[in-house]
């Protein structure tokens, strides 16, 4: 098999799953702004209109932070098949789950090191990548809690840099912005170590698929 053509194609499938959920991050927006607008202006005035605060402040949170959740895993499982890939076509000795480190550490050094991709992260890239793995755990093994929380002063960071998630009494507060730049970073993401891949398999691809020749 043509392993640009492979990587290619990959590239898109990653994409297309991404711009899903970007398109799903729309439609809740719209979704939100005119459930507000109906429980301020048509919602009956003795049932519904004391849940007006209620919405307000618990189901936008819910939901953005289950689009943190689903872009992380998304990252996930495209690094494991990447890998994946890269193990079978390159006939490389060991699997990525037998390196040591976290999940993007390990993924770094065997695309990288292992199977010679010339992983170019610019800036904060790559400790951007890392901070929404912590925001996303964060939220679902401490309740979004920085009180205990290990990883704390990489959220921090990532806050610093990018002004979201806000954080009210130790809360992880996740709002249409912070769903917002997590995708944009996923993106990024993808855009490098997909680039990468197709520069160390050159054929008929370039990544972004604008540049192809």
């Amino acid at each position: 098999m043509d392993l640009n053509d492979l990587f290619f194609g990959n590239a898109l499938d990653a994409s297309s799953r991404l711009n899903d959920l970007e398109q799903f991050r729309d439609y809740l927006d719209g979704f939100l702004k005119r459930e507000k607008v109906y429980f301020r202006e048509e919602a009956h005035p003795d049932l519904e209109h004391e849940f007006l605060p209620l919405f307000s402040a618990t189901f936008p949170p819910i939901l953005h932070s289950s689009l943190v959740v689903s872009s992380v895993m998304l990252i996930e499982l495209e690094l494991r098949a990447f890998a994946e890939a890269l193990r079978q076509h390159l006939g490389l000795p060991l699997s990525m789950s037998e390196l040591q480190g976290s999940l993007l550490e390990r993924f770094r050094e065997y695309a990288g090191a292992l199977a010679g991709l010339d992983l170019q992260f610019g800036g904060d890239q790559w400790a951007d990548v890392v901070g929404i793995f912590e925001i996303r755990n964060c939220l679902v093994h401490n309740y979004g809690s920085f009180d205990r929380f290990s990883r704390r002063s990489v959220i921090e960071d990532f806050i610093r840099r990018h002004s979201v998630p806000t954080v009210q009494d130790d809360i992880i507060k996740v709002d249409d912005s912070t769903s917002a730049k997590v995708l944009q970073v996923a993106s990024g993401f993808f855009d490098t170590i997909y680039e990468a891949a197709l520069c160390r398999f050159p054929g008929r691809h370039n990544w972004p698929p604008l540049t192809s020749r």
